[in-house]
């Protein structure tokens, strides 16, 4: 069982990289965090490491990302605030899902096919003052209403879709807030915590 290893988990999405004595942990609007591991158990196909609020258990055992269908190395849960979330782990850069070539490596920026003005509709568009509920992308960040996310990470993902890390800035807080976004045609949609919205392209 390897000393570094990562371990992603879907609704919620948490990202947790093993690093030898430390738990750098990622998730839905909350902060990264970097945990000193407190105790380690090693048995023969397994292994648990042991941080302030966070338990990580892997094994050495066929997964599948139960998302993309991708095959993983290790079957793992995560116990974060009392509650257990499973998910998988792998070493290095995960496997694509199965049929698909490796996606390109994770950037620090969007792709242009995201950028742009996106709103409710055409009106919404025309009259972008009077709406609340326009999205603005730029390559290294996402503008809302009141809010502004300045990207950390992006994952391509398969199809016309990227899997971004934000952190973001909004009415006197802060949190980080992992995102995918999907584009088909004139329509982006993003997904936070496994909840989907759509906004249509303006024109420039």
């Amino acid at each position: 069982m390897p000393e570094r290893l990562t371990v992603t988990t879907n609704e919620p999405f948490y990202s947790v990289r093993v690093e030898g004595d430390l738990l750098v942990l990622t998730g839905v609007e909350a902060p990264p965090r970097r945990l000193p591991v407190l105790d380690r158990d090693v048995g023969p196909t397994t292994r648990r490491w042991r941080a302030q609020g966070l338990v990580v258990d892997v094994e050495r055992k066929p997964c599948e990302d139960d998302m993309s269908g991708a095959p993983r190395d290790f079957t793992a849960t995560l116990t974060l605030g009392g509650r257990t979330v499973r998910g998988c782990g792998f070493v290095g850069t995960p496997a694509p899902p199965p049929g698909e070539r490796a996606a390109p490596a994770a950037v620090d920026t969007i792709p242009a096919r995201f950028v742009g003005r996106w709103n409710r509709d055409a009106a919404a568009c025309a009259r972008p003052a009077a709406s609340i509920e326009g999205v603005k992308v730029s390559p290294d960040e996402l503008w809302f209403h009141e809010s502004v996310g300045k990207v950390q990470r992006v994952e391509p993902l398969a199809g016309d879709r990227i899997r971004i890390t934000a952190a973001y800035d909004g009415e006197g807080e802060r949190w980080t807030s992992m995102q995918t976004l999907a584009v088909e045609g004139d329509r982006l949609t993003i997904t936070t915590d496994g909840r989907p919205f759509t906004r249509m392209r303006c024109p420039d």
